[in-house]
């Protein structure tokens, strides 16, 4: 690919998104240029541009380049360390073909970017405390109760629970440089609770935590799996962006409770999942009523059907309810879900119900 190639590659990405990106310059086959256009709009317009490079051959790497502020206010945020509207650097560089197929980036024709993963599904929330990690282990053994080879992906890197929600904490080895899956109940599962103390803090900077997650979509030596289920740290950040670019998800799950502070968050989930292009696949109202283990008077400590009126809302479909039980508790910090621990319980069947609707969804089917 020439220099004359490269541009009009550049220029074919501006157009396509109608971001304003300026090339800068073009060194053999990198490419840099700037852009003030927010970052979900510079997210389109990488993919765009690796398109318009065409064969999958390329691989992008975004970059924050520093802004002297210019107003008070905005030196005031600086020091916040709240992010002033400032250019990014955008690089496209080359990428070997031994490197395409260790699987770094998706091969010509390629719809996945996991190895070995057929179907990539993200849990995420807008707020945390909502039970989406909890949702996250229970779905993925409801799937695999259904018939499906499963994987689960911890990708809540400043808050792993999956460890203590599976019941195991062998810490993975590598192989070729490779992170090998520790098993749970017949699930390959990766955390970075693994690899660290219990009482340890991870304190990494973005970039750091960027390249973690590539690493555990990319070199890591997954089995052959139907789903790989992805349980993401709650908010809209660093860790968010770089799945949806690294491994191409299938379809995002949102764990809401009923209230209205949870919904509020869960529906800016949505919008940037909805700004990404990753197919919604529906809403799960989580905590929703409890039945008195003693006199079996339910009441709804968070309230109900917040979550389906908020799906009904945003036109996104409405997996199912899970009750707030103590025995789903119980078992996460026992290391026994309650899909393996009780599976005829109301809450058990309602995840299994749960996992049919999502296996059923256009996005999956």
């Amino acid at each position: 690919m020439n220099v004359d190639d490269l541009r009009r590659a550049w220029e074919s990405a501006a157009e396509a998104t109608d971001v304003e990106a300026r090339l800068v310059a073009v060194a053999g086959a990198t490419l840099r240029g700037r852009t003030g256009a927010p970052w979900h709009q510079r997210a389109k317009f990488e993919a765009a541009l690796l398109e318009a490079l065409g064969d999958g051959a390329m691989e992008a790497d975004l970059q924050w380049l520093a802004a002297r502020p210019a107003a008070k206010g905005d030196r005031a945020r600086a020091r916040l360390g709240i992010p002033t509207k400032g250019p990014a650097d955008i690089a496209a560089r080359k990428q070997p073909d031994d490197v395409r197929a260790a699987g770094k980036g998706p091969l010509k024709g390629e719809q996945r970017a996991v190895p070995g993963v057929k179907r990539v599904i993200a849990v995420a929330s807008g707020k945390g405390g909502v039970g989406k990690s909890t949702l996250s282990v229970n779905l993925a053994l409801a799937l695999k109760a259904a018939g499906q080879r499963v994987g689960i992906l911890d990708a809540d890197v400043y808050g792993p629970s999956m460890p203590t929600m599976l019941g195991s904490f062998a810490a993975p080895t590598k192989v070729d440089g490779r992170f090998l899956p520790v098993d749970a109940d017949g699930i390959p599962f990766l955390s970075m609770g693994l690899m660290v103390n219990p009482d340890q803090s991870l304190m990494w900077r973005g970039p750091l935590v960027q390249r973690m997650v590539r690493d555990f979509l990319q070199a890591t030596a997954w089995p052959e799996l139907d789903v790989l289920v992805i349980d993401l740290p709650p908010g809209t950040g660093d860790v968010q962006l770089t799945l949806v670019q690294k491994a191409l998800i299938d379809g995002a799950v949102i764990v809401s409770t009923p209230q209205d502070v949870a919904l509020i968050d869960a529906a800016r989930a949505v919008q940037m999942f909805r700004s990404l292009g990753v197919p919604i696949l529906g809403v799960v109202e989580n905590m929703a009523g409890w039945s008195c283990p003693s006199c079996g008077d339910e009441s709804a400590p968070f309230g109900r059907g917040g979550a389906e009126a908020e799906a009904t809302r945003l036109q996104i479909p409405f997996l199912g309810r899970v009750p707030l039980d103590t025995s789903v508790r119980e078992g996460g910090d026992a290391g026994r879900p309650i899909v393996l621990a009780d599976p005829d319980s109301a809450a058990a069947r309602s995840i299994a119900d749960i996992a049919a609707a999502v296996l059923s969804g256009p996005a999956l089917a």
